[in-house]
């Protein structure tokens, strides 16, 4: 029984030796340790991918040059309003005061315009008859000259009032464009996207052409939208006008929006040493209206797309002896070949030669620089 014992020891002993000696690879690579993928023929996507932020086709502030108590301001953000729609109202007591004040300006300085050209008539009268006075030898030179100088004073008194006249134009011109203001349109049919004031609210007069006026809210038209990507200057020559683009956006993770290159800026500009160009991406995918002005995006602009080449990812791609190739399953164990490699996204490589369609390529299990070892079998 014992003998039995000892035999079947041994034979235990020397099948795990066996097993242990020919295990496959010095690197403990087998098999199960390997992840592997077939290589095969598609497409080559090589993309530049940008950041940008989402922004509408026309975005404008709407303000007004009037001043008074805001009595009606209907809308809220994200509103939708039509062309010459009211949006907002304003107490116009205090700038219809400002017109009138105005035309009453306009009426006197007319006044005095007309008193102007009388005088210059009566001195040009005056002035023939001092002639005839001066032919006759009835009065002096000196006469003749005082007639002459009042009506260079008559004519500089007309110019005057003229400028005055056209002053006070301007100036009722102004106060009524203000009292006009007082009723704030919407200057296209939009979005509001920001009030910069409520209802209650007392807001002050601009009272020169010079100032931009008060600040009441802004809106969009949001029937487009684009995306204001900032490209890099290494990236910016594999873009090109009409391009496909993919954009995604960190409030709506996984959903993808197709677009289009529609505008590259034609100069850069430096942002801590890193020159940028401006790339605006019209979206042209039908769920458009789940982006909003503001929103952080990612941008892939499709610059080049090869056909019918041979792929491998690029974690299978290996250094070794300052060449690079891919481990390749060659009767169950890896093999590694040398491979000439061509265009790349990061993500996939494009293998030129050494490699054929369907082969395993090892992706993962094996280290960089590793040799995997012949397989040793023992009788």
């Amino acid at each position: 029984m014992k003998k039995w014992f000892v035999i079947a020891g041994a034979v235990i002993i020397i099948i795990g030796a066996f097993l242990y000696l020919s295990a496959g690879t010095g690197n403990n690579n087998t098999p199960d340790d390997l992840k592997t993928v077939k290589a095969s023929k598609g497409e080559l996507r090589l993309e530049v991918i940008a950041r940008g932020s989402v922004i509408p086709d026309v975005e404008v502030i709407v303000k007004s040059k009037a001043g008074g108590e805001i009595t009606s301001f209907p809308y809220n953000e994200g509103d939708n309003v039509k062309k010459g729609e009211t949006t907002v109202k304003l107490d116009p007591k205090t700038e219809r005061a400002r017109a009138n004040q105005a035309e009453a300006n306009l009426l006197m300085a007319k006044a005095r315009l007309d008193k102007a050209r009388i005088s210059l008539k009566d001195a040009g009268i005056k002035l023939t008859r001092q002639k005839k006075l001066f032919e006759d030898g009835i009065i002096s030179k000196q006469e003749l000259e005082d007639a002459q100088i009042t009506v260079e004073k008559a004519r500089s008194d007309v110019k005057l009032s003229e400028a005055e006249v056209f002053q006070s134009k301007e100036a009722l011109k102004e106060a009524e464009e203000r009292l006009a203001d007082t009723e704030i349109k919407a200057p296209f049919t939009g979005t509001i996207l920001k009030k910069f004031v409520e209802a209650g609210q007392v807001i002050s007069s601009t009272l020169s052409s010079a100032s931009e006026g008060t600040q009441i809210f802004s809106m969009a038209n949001l029937d487009n939208i684009y995306v204001n990507a900032q490209v890099d200057e290494v990236d910016i020559s594999g873009v090109k006008v009409g391009q496909e683009s993919s954009i995604t956006v960190d409030s709506l993770p996984g959903r993808s929006f197709k677009g289009v290159v529609a505008r590259i800026a034609p100069k850069g500009k430096t942002e801590r040493t890193v020159t940028i160009f401006e790339v605006v991406i019209m979206i042209t995918d039908d769920g458009k209206a789940l982006l909003k002005p503001g929103m952080t995006s990612e941008i892939k602009i499709l610059s080049r797309l090869i056909k019918d080449v041979l792929v491998v990812p690029n974690e299978a791609l290996k250094q070794k002896d300052n060449k690079t190739g891919v481990y390749i399953l060659d009767q169950g164990r890896p093999k590694w070949v040398a491979v000439k490699t061509g265009e790349t996204n990061g993500i996939l490589t494009e293998v030129a030669e050494g490699l054929n369609a369907g082969q395993e390529v090892v992706i993962s299990g094996i280290k960089a620089n590793e040799k995997p070892q012949k397989k040793r079998y023992f009788f």
